[in-house]
């Protein structure tokens, strides 16, 4: 059996390779050897990186050093387990980064504010989207009009200046159009629910966050704001599958049903 903290150990590695090296390792480690030092070397010799065969040589090193009972089978079954896995993963789940800020005209990223009126669009049930701050953003406010026209359900977490003790100094409340303010659920983080640092500092709700029926997630610098949208410099990324949608998701449910966040 292979212990615990070396299936960590294998389950790291394989994330940092494609799928085709590690199959190219399997097939050597299952090549006859003489001896330790021959069989670290044919497989080392799989890839014609240098870089990659540190990788691997570190990897082998470890396997040799901690734990030498585990035969040259065992551990390429093991290498196959976790690359199907971990192909899997990746197949279940994307992810792109998006941007709001100067083109690199290198690196192709999606902008913050269609990757946001994207999820905001495919939300068939349940959209739940957490900001500090929301002002003037007039294109992901017309999207949440016509969210909530269609039947979804909307939840919004957002800074208040109540709860804030003046951290933001206009209530969003008023900023949001009156059909998206009646159809939505509009959530806070109350003062008395937040951690204090001991010279009397509270904790903001600076999340970023957006998720629709749990499948898709994008998590981001940016606020609900025009500057946020077109002029600021604003990174994240947009995943799509997986399970860390669904997590996120009910991870607000949850603060929401303990109280930690409260329904206005």
């Amino acid at each position: 059996m292979i212990p615990s903290h070396f299936v960590l150990e294998i389950n790291q590695f394989v994330a940092q390779l494609p799928s085709e090296m590690i199959e190219k390792i399997v097939a050597a480690l299952q090549q006859p050897a003489s001896g330790w030092a021959r069989l670290r070397r044919q497989v080392i010799e799989v890839a014609p990186q240098p870089a990659v065969r540190d990788q691997i040589a570190a990897f082998l090193d470890r396997w040799h050093a901690t734990t030498p009972e585990i035969s040259n089978d065992s551990l390429a079954l093991a290498l196959l387990v976790a690359a199907h896995a971990e192909q899997q993963t990746r197949h279940d789940q994307s992810l792109e980064l998006v941007w709001t800020g100067p083109d690199s005209h290198v690196i192709p990223l999606r902008r913050t504010d269609q990757a946001l009126i994207q999820i905001i669009n495919e939300a068939l049930q349940k959209l739940t989207i957490v900001s500090f701050a929301v002002y003037k953003a007039t294109s992901i406010m017309h999207a949440l009009k016509q969210a909530a026209q269609r039947g979804v359900s909307i939840t919004l977490c957002l800074e208040m200046p109540d709860a804030s003790e003046g951290k933001v100094a206009f209530d969003a409340i008023k900023t949001l159009e009156p059909e998206i303010a009646q159809r939505a659920q509009l959530v806070v983080w109350p003062h008395e629910q937040r951690p204090h640092s001991p010279d009397g500092r509270h904790g903001s709700l600076h999340a970023k966050v957006a998720v629709a029926d749990g499948k898709t997630l994008l998590i981001s610098s940016a606020n609900l704001t025009e500057y946020a949208m077109t002029l600021n410099m604003e990174l994240g990324v947009l995943i799509r599958g997986g399970e860390l949608p669904a997590k996120v998701e009910a991870h607000f449910a949850k603060l929401i049903e303990q109280g930690i966040l409260r329904m206005l």
